[in-house]
């Protein structure tokens, strides 16, 4: 009987293990790395989500108040008081500020870069089912405004106590319209009395909006009727926008009663960095397709309407217009910046929001900038730019 041969076992060698080994290790660490790229890439795509959803709420917020700016007020201009200067304090229902670096507020900041300054918006309204019509005043006086008083032609409404109001003259086919704001002080039997100008600022020296101004045949003296020069108040409220960089990273804040109120800012959203607001000009009675004109454009050298003088707006009034005596030269109704602004239609708000990136990029050298222009210093950004037509700023006839 034979015996079977014993069939030698053999195992892996240690060569074998080892490449066995490395090919694992290669295998393991690119799965390793898809998915640390896959998780980058997740969160990359959470912050640009964030950031897209912090832009839309910022430019929604403004949105719904710039589309309600100059209910009961349309385009005319408003006297809000005196500035140090002397110069009556002007402004419009949709009011921005290029550039506004709030020197009088210590709680403000801005950007280390100042290519990153923003502008500040204000946009005002009042409730036009409130309105209330003046009346001339009863002897000796000749006006609907008499010293201190409003005269109503009876009791005010309760409503009216200690309100900021708007007064406005709202214009016919000979005369441009304009408002006063002021704040009520006391009801009385005739009206309500009140002090011109917005709370905690100087009253206006000169203008249609001082005492001196409300004498028999001028729009205080008018009737009832708005369409004949009559006058008439209205509660007014307003909101105020701005980027602030005072805690570190940029944040925008609002103002939910803006000059009219004792509320201070309060931050709404954080990490938009940027603010800028343009304003559109429509020439009265143009055809619907000509382009709106936008303030300030660089190339064509438009400047903001804030900052308008005779010499740098002047030329930019493409209708036949009356420019009166504007006094002092560079403001007030008749002056050129004054023109434009009963003239805009259109409100431009570009947002720029950031998020900070999950990783560096390696170039991002002091001031080194992008193909879009933006900084490269490990933030992403996002810019949106809407355009809004304020319903209310073809109220004023005389303004177009």
């Amino acid at each position: 009987m034979k015996r079977l041969r014993s069939t030698p076992r053999r195992g892996f060698t240690l060569i074998e293990l080892m490449v066995a080994a490395a090919m694992s290790m290669v295998v393991l660490a690119a799965a390793i790395g898809v998915s640390a790229h896959l998780q980058r890439r997740g969160l990359l795509e959470e912050r640009i989500m964030e950031t897209q959803n912090k832009g839309r709420a910022a430019r929604d917020l403004m949105a719904f108040g710039v589309q309600r700016a100059g209910a009961g007020i349309g385009s005319v201009s408003l006297t809000g008081g005196r500035l140090p200067s002397g110069e009556a304090d002007l402004f419009y229902a949709v009011w921005a500020r290029p550039r506004a670096t709030f020197a009088d507020d210590p709680g403000f900041a801005p950007p280390d870069d100042p290519s990153l300054l923003s502008d500040a918006l204000e946009v005002w309204e009042t409730d036009p089912a409130r309105m209330v019509f003046l009346e001339q005043c009863p002897l000796p006086a000749v006006a609907a405004w008499n010293e201190d008083t409003l005269c109503l032609g009876g009791p005010p409404p309760a409503f009216l106590d200690d309100a900021v109001i708007a007064v406005v003259f709202p214009g016919t086919d000979d005369a441009r319209g304009w408002a006063c704001v002021g704040q009520v002080t006391n009801l009385v039997a005739e009206g309500v009395e009140w002090a011109p100008g917005i709370p905690g600022r100087a009253a206006p020296a000169e203008g249609d909006c001082t005492l001196a101004a409300a004498t028999a045949g001028s729009p205080w003296a008018g009737t009832q009727r708005p369409d004949e020069g009559g006058m008439y108040l209205l509660p007014l409220g307003s909101r105020s926008y701005r980027v602030n960089w005072a805690s570190g990273p940029p944040v925008l804040e609002m103002d939910a009663d803006g000059p009219a109120g004792p509320a201070g800012y309060t931050a709404v959203s954080q990490d938009i960095e940027q603010l800028q607001v343009r304003l559109g000009v429509m020439a009265p009675d143009a055809p619907p397709d000509t382009p709106v004109r936008f303030f300030p454009d660089t190339e064509t050298g438009r400047p903001s309407l804030a900052t308008c003088t005779q010499a740098t707006c002047a030329t930019h009034v493409s209708w036949a217009w009356d420019p009166g005596v504007p006094v002092p030269p560079d403001r007030g109704p008749g002056s050129a910046g004054d023109e434009l602004m009963r003239h805009v239609r259109v409100v431009e708000l570009s947002i720029t929001a950031r998020s900070e990136r999950v990783e560096r990029l390696g170039n991002e050298a002091p001031g080194a900038r992008d193909d879009e222009g933006n900084l490269r210093d490990g933030y992403k950004r996002r810019h949106s730019v809407i355009r809004l037509a304020p319903r209310n700023f073809a109220f004023d006839r005389t303004g177009g």
